[in-house]
This record gives C-alpha cells, structure tokens and sequence, in this order.
C-alpha cells in the first residue's frame, strides 16, 4: 500500500476526532450562541455522521478503485471537511473573539493531515497540480454552503 493510501484511511479518523472534540466541547450551544440559530444535538450528530460516511466511501473508493475521478472526489470532500473546516474555525476566532470548539483538532491534526495528503498525492502523481487545486477549490465551496446553510440559515433554511 502506498504511503498517499495509508495517510488518506486517517481521513474518517481524524473527521471522528473532531467531531468528538466538539461534541465534548458545547459546539451546537456555541452555534446557537453566535449564529442566533439553534443547532439540536440530533442535527449535529447526524448531519456530521452522514459526512463521516461519506468520507469513508470516498476514502474506499479512492484506495480501490485508485482511479483519478474517485482521487478527485476524494480529496476534494476531505478539504471541505477538514482542512477548510480549519479555516473555518480559526476565522470564527477571529470574527467572534473567542476559542471556536473544533479549532485544536483542526489546528493539530487537519491542516497537517490534509498538507502530508496533498503532497503524497502529488509526489506519487495521484493527481495533476491543476486537478489538486479544483478538488481544494471545491472543498472550499462545499465548506462554504455548510456554513451558510448549515450553521448560518441562509436563504431561510
């Protein structure tokens, strides 16, 4: 098994990791707090559940099929999930002043995680520098619309 396949079986760990942090640290009461949106243990739980599955489906795809598209898809859930998940802790530091639950999983396990991912991934030319960017980018929207929707209700949701 090649090194990018072992490091990308951590990816649903880690995602378990934080979302155990966060859990154990009040996240759905912080949200309420600072979105004025109520997030009910059930929403949390299960929505993060269901992405967890997710990046495992993705992550046996990619270690099976080791196909470009499954690469793709692959990495570019697992940067929305975990490593623009960091960012988007560390900006509700920043937005809120005050410690985001989530930030020390995604400070010390997501961004160096996703950094050894993304490099195996080209050092071993799983992906192109151009298709590795679009999958990051991507992640970056996905991201983005969970917040929105998810955490922000935007558009009345």
């Amino acid at each position: 098994m090649s090194s990018f396949h072992r490091l990308i079986l951590l990816l649903p760990i880690a995602f378990l990791l934080h979302v155990g942090e966060e859990f154990l640290t009040g996240y759905p009461a912080y949200v309420a707090e600072v979105s004025g949106h109520a997030m009910p243990l059930g929403v949390f739980l299960g929505s993060n559940i269901a992405f967890i599955i997710g990046m495992a489906l993705l992550v046996g795809w990619a270690v099976r099929s080791d196909k470009p598209v499954a690469i793709f898809w692959m990495l570019a859930w697992a940067a929305g999930n975990e490593f623009w998940n960091f960012v988007y802790h560390l900006v509700s530091v920043v937005a809120y002043d005050r410690h985001s639950p989530g930030l020390v999983t995604g400070s010390l396990i997501y961004v160096p995680l996703s950094a050894l991912v993304w490099r195996a991934a080209m050092a071993e030319r799983r992906i192109s520098g151009a298709g590795l960017a679009a999958a990051i980018g991507l992640g970056a929207l996905w991201m983005a619309a969970v917040a929105a929707i998810g955490i922000y209700h935007v558009g009345g949701i």
